[in-house]
């Protein structure tokens, strides 16, 4: 396997990410910049203050979690009553077929006992 990067790809990496010292006087600039007057925030006794947002996000999510399970729920057991729906009206069919075929050959066989055919035309079936 050839590699993609020249053999001084390390040492160019390790100059680029080497620490750098702030320039003269970074600090006092930086120090003159912040308010002098800051004032503590308040702190409540039992927790941190947290938005109202936060505050509600486990139970919201929570809620939509339980309202996509029962409409899921709900979606599948509709689709199982349509699919059961269907097969009971392909089974009522199938029988339907089935009776008719049986009646039509009841019809046959009611037909060739009460109208036999003649003696002279049977043939010998010992």
């Amino acid at each position: 396997m050839t590699d993609k990067f020249p053999g001084n790809f390390e040492d160019e990496l390790r100059r680029a990410l080497r620490p750098v010292d702030a320039p003269d006087g970074f600090t006092d600039r930086l120090m003159s910049a912040l308010p002098t007057d800051a004032k503590p925030m308040p702190v409540r006794a039992n927790a941190a203050p947290r938005a109202l947002s936060h505050r509600f996000a486990m139970p919201a999510a929570l809620a939509a979690s339980l309202l996509a399970a029962v409409l899921l729920g709900q979606h599948v057991a509709v689709e199982n009553e349509r699919r059961a729906e269907q097969q009971g009206r392909e089974a009522s069919l199938e029988l339907m077929q089935a009776l008719r075929v049986t009646s039509q050959k009841l019809d046959l066989v009611y037909e060739a006992v009460n109208n036999p055919p003649p003696a002279g035309d049977e043939e010998n079936r010992s």
